[in-house]
């Protein structure tokens, strides 16, 4: 197939691709802002009250928004999970979510939002494999995960759904992707190195300041 020989090129020549795609500078930075949230995580997910008028549909990115790492390029199956849960690819690498994700999935499903993912990846069953390892698949309602513009798969969101573009909050760490499903009327919200809770207090607030 046509993905699984862009997924082996992308493997193959990491070392020279991944400059293109993310910045070196951008993974310390990502470090650095995890080591700097990590510590206040508890305080956030108690002091922070959902505001209203809450999204209908919270639709997040996977690759750069929810862990640090392009799953057709950075890591590499099969994966497993050991006796202490740590999950690793097949070279050894422990795959790891930014720092505040997990809480912030507990958070935001115990809080009543419905979830949704939305990725272009090339390698879409690697990612679904990583993310019954991590045991994500319960938080979201809805899946789109496959190479393609992501018009599509919001478009699949709404049909299956009901709910309109109007009342869907967008995370992304792609500039692409927030002109382009900006533009259908989702409110998008730009993830420069991770999600965080700063970052999403950030968005649940724009959207019920400018949804209200």
């Amino acid at each position: 197939m046509i993905s699984d020989s862009v997924v082996f090129l992308l493997r193959t020549f990491r070392t020279f691709i991944s400059p293109l795609r993310r910045k070196t500078s951008d993974y310390q930075l990502t470090q650095d802002r995890g080591q700097n949230t990590r510590g206040s995580t508890t305080d956030m997910a108690s002091n922070l009250d959902p505001p209203t008028p809450r999204p209908e549909l919270l639709v997040l990115d996977v690759d750069w928004t929810l862990w640090p790492f392009h799953t057709d390029m950075d890591v590499s199956p099969p994966f497993k999970k050991d006796s202490s849960s740590e999950v690793t690819d097949s070279r050894g690498k422990t795959i790891q979510p930014f720092p505040d994700v997990p809480t912030i999935l507990d958070w935001l499903k115990g809080n009543g939002y419905t979830l949704a993912l939305a990725s272009r990846t090339w390698a879409p069953s690697d990612m679904e494999r990583l993310l019954i390892l991590l045991d994500w698949n319960k938080y979201f309602s809805y899946k789109e995960i496959y190479k393609g513009t992501k018009t599509k798969h919001f478009s699949k969101f709404t049909r299956d759904s009901g709910v309109p573009y109007s009342k869907m909050l967008f995370f992304d760490d792609e500039e692409v992707n927030i002109h382009e499903i900006g533009r259908i009327g989702v409110m998008c919200i730009f993830v420069t190195n991770g999600l965080n809770w700063n970052l999403l207090k950030e968005g649940l607030e724009k959207y019920a300041k400018e949804r209200s």
